[in-house]
C-alpha cells in the first residue's frame, strides 16, 4: 500500500478559499479519517488527492512521487463515491471487472479477480443481478469492490455511508472496519458523522473552514481537543463551555461564573500575587464528567435547575440551567434514571482534572500545571501560541 504527503495544499475560487495550505501524511496502512461539518473543504481535499480538483498550490505525493498533475487514473489510487457510481445497465459482475477491463486485462484473470473480491465481500449470489436489483448496502459493496479489484495503492472514500440508514451503517461500519484489518489498505476517508471517525479512524483529521485544525488518534482529539471548536464538534452532545473568570485568590486560582465556583487547583498551588486579579477563559467539561448531587452538596461545584430530562434507554440527558436567574445550561449525561425531575435544583461535581481550559480570543486549549495554565504544545495542525504565560502571572 502506499503513503499519501500533502504539502501546502490550496484551493480557492475566486476570493473564497475552500482549503487553505494543508499539510498531512497518511501513513502506509493507516486509516485516517477526514472529519468536519459540511462546507469545511474535506471533500474538496480529497479529490485534489484524487486529481479529480486541480489545486491553486501545494503538492501531492504518493510514495514520495510527485502526482500533482498526474491524471487520475495513472495515480494508483481508488475513489468511492457517495453515489456509488455504479453503470446500471452492467452485472454486478461487469460493474467489478470494469475498471480490469479498461487496463486492457485478460477475460481469466478478469474473471479470477471478480470472483476473490465477491468473495471476500459477500456478493458471489449477487453477480448477475443488475445494480437497480440491489439493496443500499449491497451497491455499497459492489462500489467498495470495484475499488479493490484495481489492487490500488490506496483508497480514497467521499462519505460512502452516508446513503444507508443507521441499521445498516452500523453493520457496513463494522464491515469497512474488519476489511481494513484484514488488508491493511491506506484510506483516506471523508465524513461529516463523527462516530465513523470514532469507531474506525485510526487517526482523525478535523477541518473547518478550510483549515486543518488537530489531528490525532481518536482518543486524543476527543479527550484533549486543542480548540473550542474541535471541543464543541466531537461528542453527542458536545462539550459544555462556559465563559469564566479565573480569579487568583490567596490559596490559587477559582473559575466563577452565574451558578459555578470552581478550584484550579493546578493552576497555582499555595500563596500567589495579584490576589483578586482575574483573566477571562473559557471552561469547557464533557457532560459524562459532570455528576448529580444535591443542590448544598459540599462537592457541588455547578448549582442551578433541571429544564429537560432525555430518556435514550441506557442512558439520560438532564439539562442544566445554571444560577437562580437564569444563566448558561449545561447538559448532563449518565446512565439511566438520573433520578432528576424538570424544575428540580441541583447540584453538579466535577473531577477538576475533567477539566478542560481555552482562550477565549484564539480559541486554544489551554494546559495546566503546576503553578501554570498556558497554551498546549502546538501540534502540526495548530498554529503557535500568543501567549505562554503563567496564568497567574498574566493577570492584569
Amino acid at each position: 500500500m502506499s503513503r499519501i504527503r500533502l504539502s501546502g495544499l490550496r484551493k480557492t475560487y475566486g476570493d473564497t478559499v475552500a482549503v487553505d495550505g494543508i499539510d498531512l501524511d497518511v501513513a502506509d496502512g493507516e486509516f485516517l479519517v477526514l472529519l468536519g461539518p459540511s462546507g469545511c473543504g474535506k471533500s474538496t481535499l480529497l479529490r485534489m488527492v484524487a486529481g479529480l480538483i486541480e489545486p491553486t498550490d501545494g503538492r501531492v505525493l504518493v510514495d514520495d512521487a510527485d502526482v500533482t498533475a498526474v491524471p487520475p487514473r495513472d495515480r494508483d489510487l481508488a475513489m468511492v463515491f457517495q453515489s456509488y457510481a455504479l453503470y446500471p445497465h452492467l452485472t454486478v459482475a461487469s460493474n467489478l471487472g470494469f475498471p480490469l477491463r479498461v487496463r486492457g486485462e485478460r477475460r481469466a484473470v478478469v474473471r479470477e479477480k471478480v470472483a476473490a473480491v465477491a468473495a471476500e465481500l459477500g456478493l458471489t449470489e449477487l453477480l448477475r443481478r443488475r445494480p437497480k436489483e440491489l439493496s443500499g448496502g449491497q451497491r455499497q459493496r459492489v462500489a467498495l469492490g470495484r475499488a479493490l479489484v484495481r489492487e490500488p495503492g490506496a483508497f480514497l472514500m467521499d462519505e460512502p455511508l452516508s446513503n444507508l440508514d443507521a441499521k445498516l451503517r452500523t453493520s457496513t461500519r463494522a464491515g469497512l472496519s474488519a476489511l481494513h484489518r484484514r488488508l491493511r489498505a491506506t484510506v483516506l476517508y471523508v465524513t461529516h458523522d463523527q462516530v465513523e471517525a470514532m469507531t474506525m479512524a485510526d487517526r482523525v483529521a478535523l477541518l473547518d473552514g478550510g483549515r486543518l485544525v488537530q489531528v490525532g488518534t481518536p482518543a486524543e482529539v476527543y479527550d484533549a481537543p486543542a480548540t473550542t471548536f474541535v471541543a464543541g464538534f466531537l461528542g453527542s452532545p458536545p462539550m459544555n463551555l462556559l465563559d469564566v473568570d479565573a480569579v487568583v485568590g490567596p490559596h490559587g486560582v477559582r473559575a466563577r461564573a452565574v451558578g459555578l465556583d470552581l478550584s484550579l487547583p493546578d493552576a497555582g498551588p499555595g500563596p500567589v500575587p495579584d490576589a483578586g486579579s482575574s483573566r477571562a477563559l473559557v471552561l469547557g467539561v464533557r457532560p459524562e464528567h459532570l455528576v448529580v448531587r444535591a443542590p448544598d452538596a459540599p462537592d457541588a461545584v455547578l448549582r442551578g435547575r433541571v429544564s429537560a430530562v432525555e430518556n435514550l434507554g441506557s442512558e439520560e440527558l438532564a439539562r442544566c440551567v445554571l444560577g437562580a436567574d437564569g444563566g448558561p445550561e449545561v447538559t448532563v449525561r449518565g446512565p439511566r434514571p438520573l433520578g432528576v425531575v424538570p424544575g428540580r435544583e441541583v447540584g453538579l461535581a466535577v473531577d477538576p482534572a475533567r477539566v478542560h481550559l481555552f482562550d477565549p480570543d484564539s480559541g486554544r486549549r489551554l494546559e495546566r500545571r503546576p503553578g501554570a495554565v498556558s497554551p498546549a504544545p502546538s501540534s502540526p495542525a495548530v498554529e503557535p501560541a500568543l501567549d505562554d504565560r503563567p496564568l497567574a502571572r498574566s493577570l492584569p
